[in-house]
């Protein structure tokens, strides 16, 4: 069993990367997808290699398939493998829209562990993390 975390964070604001790497860097090792369409690519080769992700940290909105839809394909691909309940990866979606309808459809469609609203503060991520068993 692998003793570090591996992350993916989907983003297309390569600072909010650089700034998840550096805060996550003592817990995780972390790759970097800018859009939708690299982050369900990268999901799937994880798979294919034998290495998923344990986490995915979605932004919600990017240009082309937003953070949603790229969740609920990857949901949907753990499905097609047959990924039981508990070995699936936990989604942190962080983004800067708080209305009821985008935290509804997070936690509801595509089972986030939790919700981290930017801006971003390193305290605030560890300890929601935490709180939520992602960490």
């Amino acid at each position: 069993m692998r003793s570090v975390l591996r992350f993916l964070i989907v983003d297309d604001d390569e600072s909010v990367h650089l700034y998840l790497q550096a805060a996550l860097a003592s817990f995780a090792s972390c790759d970097s997808a800018m859009s939708g369409e690299e982050g369900v690519k990268m999901f799937e080769e994880a798979h294919a290699a034998g290495e998923p992700y344990d986490v995915v940290m979605m932004d919600i909105l990017m240009p082309g398939i937003d953070g949603h839809e790229s969740a609920r394909i990857m949901r949907q691909r753990e499905k097609e493998m047959k990924i039981g309940q508990y070995q699936r990866f936990k989604l942190v979606m962080v983004t800067s829209l708080v209305d009821d309808a985008n935290v509804s459809k997070a936690f509801f469609d595509t089972h986030a562990s939790c919700y981290i609203v930017k801006p971003l503060e390193r305290d605030r991520i560890i300890e929601e993390l935490k709180q939520n068993l992602v960490l």
